[in-house]
């Protein structure tokens, strides 16, 4: 990275670094157009994110990916990660979705791999594990994790694992802080990144009417600790996640707002803040439910 790159690094539990802070490309049709790629991750780039998180059911990896090529940002700067879909699932699946995705993206190698969704099949993700240490010790793969995988998911892996997950992807922000889920994260060494970190997207997609889906940054006790730091809604939560050690994924298509989201290191929130945004906690869950979701994956 470099060294005067606004967004820090933090190790993983390989030594891998990882940006604290990341920008991701889920649901981007809502914020943003295929056509606005270019401009919106040249912006990101310049104002210092390096770590973008994509996946197939995203639908734009390959085009996210070329640009990032085209960018004149070396490789080992950036930490571009995908995911597994659910067809991947499985040793051999999960080894031929590898060889596809690096083609599709034009990568030599992906500096993470994760699980997509458990799907509640233990015995596919399992498996899938056991290519993804393959993967990782052909230095094919610099990192390997998990997406939306809660403790009962974890406790298989890590009853028949060799290498440890190094992340996993959650939901989590102030209205769903997954709390006993983070903990089991944090006394195994698995680094949780938080997608939705700031509450979940300003449109809601289907079934979320908007009169019943009330926005974080709209609330009154964000909105309160903002003002007394002198700071903007949408910086709290961010803030808030980094300071229960998670790396947060952010999403914009405006240029002021990236820097927002990235202007959040020079500002600590108090343990009373802390516990105020704690106390907002209703488990409001806007993506899949792990618990639940059995239905193929894209």
């Amino acid at each position: 990275m470099s060294a005067n790159n606004p967004i820090p690094n933090i190790k993983l539990n390989n030594g891998v670094e990882l940006p604290i802070l990341g920008f991701g490309m889920a649901f981007v049709s809502t914020v943003f157009s295929d056509d606005e790629l270019p401009r919106v991750i040249g912006e990101a780039l310049e104002e210092g994110y390096r770590f973008f998180d994509c996946a197939p059911a995203y639908g734009n990896q390959a085009k996210v990916a070329k640009i990032l090529k085209n960018s004149g940002v070396p490789r080992e700067e950036l930490f571009i990660t995908t995911k597994i879909p659910a067809a991947g699932h499985g040793y051999e699946n999960t080894l031929n979705a590898y060889e596809t995705v690096t083609e599709e993206m034009g990568l030599d190698y992906l500096d993470l791999y994760m699980i997509h969704h458990p799907l509640l099949d233990y015995e596919s993700f399992c498996a899938s594990w056991k290519a993804l240490e393959k993967l990782n010790k052909e230095g094919r793969v610099r990192s390997i994790g998990m997406a939306s995988f809660l403790e009962v998911h974890l406790e298989h892996i890590f009853r028949m694992c060799e290498i440890p997950p190094q992340v996993d992807l959650l939901e989590c922000n102030p209205f769903l802080t997954i709390e006993s889920c983070r903990a089991y994260c944090a006394s195994k060494g698995v680094h949780v990144v938080s997608w939705f970190a700031q509450g979940g997207p300003l449109v809601p997609l289907k079934p979320y009417p908007l009169k019943e889906y009330p926005l974080l940054m709209e609330n009154e006790c964000v909105v309160s600790i903002a003002k007394a730091h002198g700071r903007t809604p949408a910086q709290i939560p961010l803030r808030w996640a980094l300071q229960k050690g998670m790396t947060p994924l952010v999403r914009s298509s405006k240029r002021e707002h990236m820097r927002e989201n990235r202007e959040i290191f020079d500002f600590v929130l108090s343990d009373v803040e802390m516990s105020r945004l704690d106390a907002l906690n209703y488990d409001r869950r806007f993506g899949l439910d792990p618990m639940k979701h059995t239905a193929n994956h894209p």
